[in-house]
């Protein structure tokens, strides 16, 4: 039994027998075709015309684009002998290399995932920087995957399987034995090779998601939904994502079919509800399987999908989340509200924020006047994505936690590594977990969602440093901006002339009215005008529009000034207001210490908070009867620091 949405894809459902393995399919004209440039399934049905191809956008100089090197730096470096070597001995291969360690060593059931983040990484950074030394190691990786996947049956296992550890893990599951994570695991494969075909163009790589995907799906079709629902107590990650995903490239219904399976009722119905019962539940087990509801809305029309995507979302952001958008203590969902009441150095896992942007980002697609969608997006990215990488190292190692705890460290997750070395943040082979993986995606993604499109021109979502082509009117503007230490923002014509409307966001966290500027002059309504807000969008507020739109003939050398005014802030926890968190704008400040000063949360004096530094951005404060120093958390690293204090 399939959960009854209504769907067309079931009726177009395989017959297939127990012990029947899948039949070998390639859809006819795809399998040596090039990706369509405006069709990223991942990307959803919205955003093949909202969002732009990575190749359109290019980073400039920041601190994005010095992580997004750091991190091709490191994609580049691994050995893919070392990370193929659990694959060659699963399928009866010698392999030489010397094995890696963390959760890809030789007994952990979860190994090989990072392979397929692997790929994603590499698809995604070729994509955005034409990086051809990463093509050409995807390229290799996805050859050597192939080979492997057609031994299969060699190694005694159903045809199309592909995995680093035996198929014998699914029998395991089936039975309602513990086993960790296997559909998890496939998930990253089928999502790193539906990348590698789309973002890089490798057909062998849709070869080989179509063959794992078959296998998928006739291993599940032999499950009566009872067995079904329990072998969905054990993390799939975003199985449904990555098949819905393989549906929108192929148009084989046996895959949305399959997607279908993967509901899992006991968490997903409270939400469909608008029932907020997410308190225990692992946070970054779940995040994944709202992303595969909101992908089976876009592909079913069913309006439970959408509930269920749409109704998570405003739970999370509105009741389980700390100031930098990211929740979760101990990875785990608490009651609404928990904040105080659960600061550790084991908030924030950074995979549940890399998929919440994820969700975030398809909402987006469809909703592009919610403010709140990128206002939140904008508070995490720039808190804790961007600062979960080290800066000091030169393949750019991502820390497993943003800990919010009173001298909170970023670091090793020592409840996986308790002997790991705490300054670091990771290591080239020693630790992989998972949240050395999605970094490496986040790090190489830097650039999907700074600009979008509508019907009527281009978007300009967050104030990062970048040039964008745009794809219909030959438009290339230049974004320069040392935001958030200066609020202001450039947007300049480099070549071509059109008629275009160009929207620039205005967030939730202005001060005020923004400062327009066009070649110069100001635009009536802006600070320093008298005249009305002509050529603005209409204001949402008393002073201030979701968007500045201005429409008109663009020519190369046109100059777009944004001046966006910050003030300070203070936020308080939901269950103890009296512990706040300091912000300016949408950065979060932390306190910083190269000491620990102890787990008790530190008294601040409020009105002694003061801006000293400009560029990079500084303040001080009194704290505990002392001088404390503060700035924006993602750039706290390798010393203590302190987000949430008791406000006096």
């Amino acid at each position: 039994m399939l959960v009854a949405f209504g769907v067309g894809a079931l009726a177009a459902e395989q017959a297939l027998l127990p012990g029947t393995p899948p039949r070998a399919w390639v859809p006819s004209g795809l399998a040596g075709a090039a990706p369509s440039p405006g069709g990223y399934a991942p990307d959803g049905t919205a955003g093949r015309f909202a969002a732009l191809p990575l190749r359109a956008v290019r980073l400039l100089d920041s601190a994005f684009r010095d992580n997004q090197r750091r991190n091709t730096a490191y994609l580049l470096f691994l050995d893919p002998e070392r990370l193929l070597r659990s694959f060659r001995l699963n399928y009866g291969v010698a392999a030489a290399a010397r094995p890696c360690g963390g959760w890809e060593r030789p007994g952990s059931q979860v190994r090989g995932h990072t392979t397929g983040h692997l790929l994603s990484g590499l698809a995604l950074t070729y994509a955005n920087t034409g990086d051809d030394a990463a093509l050409a190691r995807l390229g290799s990786l996805v050859g050597e995957l192939a080979a492997l996947q057609a031994r299969a049956r060699q190694a005694g296992f159903h045809p199309g399987y592909l995995s680093a550890f035996p198929e014998a893990y699914f029998d395991r599951l089936e039975q309602g034995r513990r086993v960790w994570s296997p559909y998890y695991i496939i998930h990253k494969f089928l999502a790193g090779l539906i990348d590698s075909y789309q973002l890089a163009g490798d057909a062998q790589a849709l070869d080989v998601a179509v063959r794992l995907g078959d296998w998928v799906e006739w291993r599940t079709s032999r499950l009566p939904y009872a067995q079904m629902q329990m072998v969905l107590r054990t993390e799939f990650g975003g199985m449904p994502e990555a098949l819905a995903n393989l549906y929108a490239i192929t148009g084989a219904e046996r895959y949305l079919a399959a997607a279908q399976r993967f509901y899992h009722a006991r968490v997903l119905d409270p939400l469909a509800d608008g029932i907020d019962a997410l308190a225990g539940l692992q946070a970054n087990v779940t995040v994944p399987k709202i992303i595969g509801c909101l992908r089976m809305w876009e592909e079913t029309g069913s309006g439970r999908y959408r509930d269920i995507a749409q109704s998570f979302w405003d739970i999370v952001t509105g009741h389980h989340v700390y100031v930098i958008g990211g929740a979760g203590n101990y990875e785990h969902f608490h009651a609404p509200g928990a904040v105080a009441s659960q600061l550790s150095n084991f908030t924030c896992e950074n995979c549940v924020s890399y998929n919440m942007l994820k969700l975030t980002r398809l909402l987006y697609f469809h909703q592009p006047a919610r403010a709140d969608l990128l206002d939140y997006y904008e508070r995490t990215l720039f808190n804790q994505m961007l600062g979960e990488q080290d800066p000091s190292s030169p393949h750019g190692f991502n820390c497993y936690y943003t800990g919010l705890s009173a001298g909170a460290f970023k670091r090793q997750p020592l409840n996986y590594f308790p002997a790991g070395n705490p300054d670091a943040y990771s290591t080239d082979y020693d630790d992989f977990t998972c949240d050395t993986a999605t970094g490496m995606e986040t790090q190489a993604k830097f650039a999907d969602t700074i600009y979008a499109r509508d019907d009527s021109g281009l978007r300009v979502n967050l104030f990062i440093p970048s040039q964008v082509a745009c794809p219909e009117t030959g438009l290339m503007l230049r974004q320069v901006t040392a935001f958030p230490d200066d609020p202001v923002t450039r947007l300049s014509v480099v070549s071509g002339a059109a008629v275009m409307t160009l929207r620039v966001r205005v967030p939730s966290w202005a001060a005020g009215p923004p400062g327009v500027r066009l070649n110069g002059a100001a635009i009536p309504g802006s600070p320093g005008s008298s005249r009305g807000l002509s050529g603005l969008s209409a204001p949402a507020g008393p002073w201030i529009a979701p968007w500045i739109a201005l429409r008109r003939l663009w020519r190369a050398g046109d100059v777009l000034e944004v001046r966006l005014p910050m003030r300070l802030a203070f936020e308080p926890a939901p269950d103890r207001p009296s512990v706040q968190a300091v912000t300016y704008g949408p950065v979060v400040l932390s306190g910083v210490s190269r000491t620990d000063p102890g787990p008790v949360t530190p008294a601040l004096e409020t009105a002694s908070v003061r801006r000293t530094g400009a560029r990079p951005m500084t303040f001080e404060a009194a704290a505990g009867g002392r001088p404390a120093r503060l700035i924006p958390v993602s750039r706290a690293a390798h010393e203590y620091y302190t987000v949430y204090w008791q406000a006096v």
